[in-house]
């Protein structure tokens, strides 16, 4: 599937992982735009902006490479664990003691599924 629409770039920043967040807002969009666009989130696929028109020469032909984080899973945890303790926390504990109260804790909870 796929969405073309006028937008404005509204926003840009980095996040944990060195990733890039980016804020687009459209002008309005009929239903059928919209239920697509809403069809599309969480989809691997290509971004193009141009100030201009695009034309269909821009659109690459092969397939979106998979998003693929360098991370082990553990130091993807780690990261993710940082962002709830930052933003959901009263930050009573540092983030290495939140960090290994949570880790300690699950593994006591598969300790106790054990047998």
């Amino acid at each position: 599937m796929k969405l073309t629409a006028s937008a404005v770039i509204e926003k840009v920043a980095t996040r944990v992982d060195n990733t890039l967040a980016i804020s687009i807002s459209t002008q309005e969009l009929d239903p059928t735009e919209a239920a697509n666009l809403f069809t599309l989130k969480g989809k691997q696929g290509y971004f193009l902006f141009a100030e201009n028109q695009l034309s269909e020469v821009d659109i690459p032909k092969e397939p979106a490479v998979e998003f693929k984080s360098d991370k082990s899973p553990s130091q993807r945890l780690r990261s993710v664990l940082y962002i709830y303790w930052k933003d959901n926390t009263n930050k009573a504990k540092t983030f290495d003691e939140f960090y290994k109260s949570w880790i300690e804790k699950k593994i006591q909870e598969i300790k106790d599924n054990l047998n």
